[in-house]
């Protein structure tokens, strides 16, 4: 049954904006409670158009947002067709396009989402739209996702210019589209499942670019689309520690140059296929689990990879990068030898997974955020690939805290041929001295000593005194707000890659800046850029006194005050924006009371993934002078809150070199009286 056909306590809760408890005391009081259709005594199900009927006629049913109204509408195509061909009919509906899936059951599932894809795609973009529908899909067929950082990045290492590049296990097509930002002509792609293969397409062929793409359904594996095909660039992010991918009928396939892939190593296949479809000289970016890199089992193929310079970086990203969230995956960079390959190969391997190992670079000690993962290890391939060597290495590497080396190929060959980075780089810095370390430790200190007696005397709360009245405020809605002229709610529409732009280095002297989902959670200044050319009219620019907030629900949920160092920039993807009149709302208490969990938690709605409804957040109804008085507190407390997080990042800075240098001998401890 597709998901949302039934509903349980809590998803009804979430759906009404109310708590279990209020559900529960529905389903006594109410004799016209609808009875549960399935699940168990401890946790019924109930039918979601029964519910729904239900709260509709008491009031109670929230109206659901454009996108929200879309993907019911492909669940309830489903149910006559399947969720491939519904949300494909959807997909078709949102892009403008006529042509699809042939046959009665499809056409029926594009006559049932047609409205409902008109209206997401006006209210909040087409590409938004799609996107809603790729997410969704690929969340319930189980496929990795990739983020559009992490498939920037990719795009960038792999750098196909004006030339051809392949993925073949696309997905969502989310690295491909990055490559196509990038300037690649000709997009080819082959994925295994056929509703994903159509969606991918459906994007890659959307008109944002002009460029020739097309994605084939099935396993390239088996049953390869371009087996006569050398591009310029391969890129992918194949399926992970698959054990049932058909080695023993591919033991003898031509692909596996540098060694047969065991069963256990269906990842190392991948790699293989890549190298393959590589012109000599061209390059092939994948995101591999860590595992790959040690696995006694891929010992023989990490040797000839190496050997014949094959295998040209290996980088350990952040845990969270991508999912899994909770390792450092890691990113291969692969070229295909010309003529016989260098006699003395180098490999550059960079550990990017620690965030202390990336400190800011002003010394604020405050945890680097994704631009500098991109930045540092751009910029070591940048040196690597224009010919560094290991020699120097030791004194590039130093801006970037040691994360990463140059080596030389033979110094890995041993008996285990571990690739892992965290073996081979040192968080402590490679090349510094212990009187360097030493030097570094006390200026971190100083920096410490000083954030301290910074904070000292400054927790804010000093004077508050309990409100008087028992009774709880008058509240408004953002929607109720708008619709008296106070404030203006505004969704982005795009850039879909806001940072990939800042992924050559240092961006580009003709860009705009873009504020991302995580400068909002973490509270910094707009960190992405985009080309000033490629700027839509439909994009949303910020100006001081906005209050933005983030559309995914999670423990960092917090509203943003725009500030002089945001006006201009564009608001990225996935963020909502609201403009208060300033002549009547004050944007720092607006920016206080949409920062309240409680108040997120009110407003969102979503099974598995959380969202917020910026139209729901609700707004105590204070005069001009009473909101001034608590937003003058609210960014007391933000302040607070920003010294905070830059205290722990610089003591946590600290903590991590002091240890470090005492388990590799560059300190020594004092002796003590």
């Amino acid at each position: 049954m597709p998901e949302l056909a039934s509903l349980t306590a809590a998803d009804i809760a979430r759906l009404a904006g109310v708590t279990r408890a209020t559900v529960s005391n529905w389903r006594r009081r109410h004799a016209d409670f609808p009875a549960p259709s399935g699940g168990t005594d401890a946790s019924p199900a109930y039918d979601r158009a029964e519910i729904e009927a239900w709260l509709a006629a008491r009031g109670a049913l929230p109206e659901l947002s454009p996108g929200e109204r879309l993907w019911r509408a492909v669940l309830d195509a489903a149910v006559e067709t399947d969720l491939g061909e519904a949300v494909t009919s959807a997909a078709l509906a949102v892009s403008g396009t006529s042509a699809g899936p042939q046959g009665r059951r499809a056409r029926g599932a594009r006559v049932a989402v047609a409205a409902a894809a008109t209206d997401a795609a006006t209210a909040v973009g087409q590409d938004e739209a799609l996107a809603l529908l790729i997410e969704k899909y690929a969340e319930g067929a189980g496929v990795s996702v990739t983020p559009a950082p992490v498939a920037g990045l990719m795009a960038a290492l792999a750098d196909p210019g004006e030339g051809v590049v392949l993925d073949p296990a696309c997905g969502t097509g989310e690295i491909l589209a990055a490559a196509l930002d990038r300037g690649a002509v000709r997009a080819c792609a082959q994925e295994f499942d056929a509703a994903l293969a159509r969606l991918a397409e459906i994007r890659l062929d959307s008109g944002r670019w002009q460029a020739e793409a097309a994605v084939y359904a099935g396993d390239s594996l088996t049953d390869d689309a371009y087996k006569n095909l050398e591009a310029d660039a391969v890129v992918c992010h194949p399926p992970f520690a698959s054990r049932d991918w058909p080695q023993e009928e591919l033991v003898g396939d031509a692909r596996w140059e540098y060694g047969i892939p065991p069963k256990a190593e269906s990842e190392l296949a991948w790699v293989q296929h890549a190298l393959t479809h590589l012109r000599p000289g061209g390059r092939a970016v994948l995101l591999m689990p860590p595992a790959v890199a040690s696995r006694p089992s891929g010992r023989r193929i990490r040797t000839e990879l190496l050997r014949r310079g094959a295998l040209r970086a290996v980088a350990s990203l952040p845990p969270g990068a991508a999912r899994p969230s909770h390792i450092p995956l890691q990113v291969w960079v692969l070229e295909r030898p010309q003529g016989s390959g260098p006699s003395d190969p180098l490999v550059l391997v960079a550990d990017l997974a620690e965030p202390q190992v990336l400190a800011g670079a002003a010394g604020t000690g405050t945890k680097a955020g994704w631009s500098q993962v991109q930045h540092t290890l751009l910029e070591a391939w940048r040196l690597f690939s224009g010919g560094a060597t290991e020699a120097d290495s030791a004194e590039t590497a130093e801006g970037s805290a040691g994360a990463w080396r140059i080596m030389r190929v033979i110094d890995l060959l041993d008996e285990t041929v571990d690739l892992t980075p965290a073996r081979h780089v040192s968080a402590g810095g490679i090349g510094k001295s212990p009187s360097q370390t030493s030097e570094t430790v006390k200026r971190l200190r100083a920096q410490l000593h000083t954030a301290l007696a910074t904070l000292e005397g400054r927790a804010p709360g000093t004077g508050w005194m309990p409100r008087k009245g028992e009774g709880k405020w008058r509240t408004l809605t953002v929607a109720e707000l708008a619709r008296s002229g106070l404030v203006a709610l505004h969704r982005a529409q795009g850039p879909a890659a806001a940072s990939n732009s800042l992924l050559s280095g240092a961006p580009p002297a003709d860009t705009r800046p873009v504020l991302t989902s995580a400068d909002v959670r973490a509270g910094s200044a707009p960190s992405g850029a985009v080309p000033r050319e490629a700027v839509q009219e439909g994009w949303v620019t910020i100006s001081a006194g906005d209050v933005i907030i983030p559309a995914g629900l999670d423990e960092l949920t917090r509203a943003q005050v725009a500030t002089g160092e945001h006006d201009g920039a564009i608001l990225g993807e996935g963020l909502h924006l609201i403009r208060p009149d300033l002549a009547r709302m004050d944007p720092w208490f607006l920016g206080g009371v949409l920062s309240a969990r409680q108040n997120a938690r009110q407003a969102s709605y979503g099974t598995a993934s959380m969202r917020v409804d910026a139209r729901r957040l609700a707004v105590p109804h204070l005069s001009l002078d009473e909101q001034r008085l608590y937003g003058e507190a609210f960014r007391e407390v933000s302040d607070f809150g920003v010294s905070l997080r830059d205290l722990a990042g610089l003591g946590g800075e600290l903590a991590e070199l002091l240890g470090a240098s005492l388990a590799d001998g560059a300190l020594m401890p004092s002796k003590r009286r």
